[in-house]
């Protein structure tokens, strides 16, 4: 579409569209201001998730021989009197502290007065350049009385590729699959793990974010989204009318 010379020069604001780049910011542009209200949403869920693990947490610990197999339990503090069996340990790999490789060390525990188990994560423990040598897990022997909280992920854990269930002590694995280890370890297993506190016996390394990626970040990722979205509404603008020959017209006369 062509402007006639009267129109470009009657000093008054034309459009003059420029089809190519019409059609990309009509593609882009939704896109992004959808991505920044999704973050927006992310920001939303992580928020919510922070403060119920704060409300949870708040809450004395409960023996866990009180909590029935269902329910959501996740982040409730608890206390559990038994002993490990120290013989079957997992570690699950992958997991980096401080920048070094290592893994997080899990023990079945053995609930006093039952032949149930709970798998308890003991937490971190530094691994070894050579992927052969696997670290000296210190044992916990005799009864004891363990305080810590529930957990078991939202969603299934990602995995870099199929879990080798070797049977052989201890079990080297990517993440804690309980239905599973129950059926490798031949007992009744609760069906959510035990974090262990910093002051309970046994604890190694121990502290879990409860988000990847805190509220602050999303809100920073929906800012850039929203600041895209703006630029493209403005290059649009620019690009499609006479708009910036107008502005030198006016800063010519204010000049003069």
């Amino acid at each position: 579409m062509k402007v006639s010379t009267k129109a470009a020069t009657d000093g008054s604001f034309h459009w003059q569209p420029n089809p190519g780049l019409l059609l990309f910011v009509a593609v882009f542009l939704p896109l992004t201001v959808i991505l920044g209200f999704w973050q927006l949403a992310r920001e939303a869920e992580k928020r919510a998730l922070l403060d119920r693990q704060v409300a949870i947490q708040e809450q004395p610990p409960i023996d866990i021989k009180a909590l029935r197999s269902t329910g959501d339990y996740r982040y409730r503090p608890v206390f559990a009197r038994g002993h490990f069996d120290n013989r079957r340990t997992i570690l699950l790999d992958n997991r980096v502290r401080h920048g070094q490789p290592g893994y997080e060390v899990v023990s079945p525990f053995i609930l006093a007065g039952s032949d149930r188990l709970i798998l308890v994560n003991r937490g971190w423990i530094a691994g070894s350049v050579d992927r052969s040598v696997l670290p000296d897990v210190p044992a916990v022997r005799g009864e004891r009385l363990l305080t810590g909280s529930l957990y078991r992920p939202v969603a299934p854990p990602f995995r870099l590729g199929a879990e080798e269930w070797t049977g052989l002590w201890p079990q080297r694995l990517q993440n804690l699959d309980i239905d599973k280890l129950a059926e490798l370890l031949g007992s009744s297993v609760f069906p959510w793990s035990l974090r262990l506190d910093a002051t309970s016996p046994a604890a190694l390394e121990v502290g879990w974010p409860t988000v990847n990626v805190q509220p602050e970040k999303h809100r920073a990722y929906a800012v850039q989204w929203f600041s895209m979205a703006t630029a493209l509404l403005i290059l649009a603008i620019v690009a499609n009318s006479n708009i910036v020959s107008l502005m030198k017209k006016q800063g010519r006369k204010t000049d003069e």
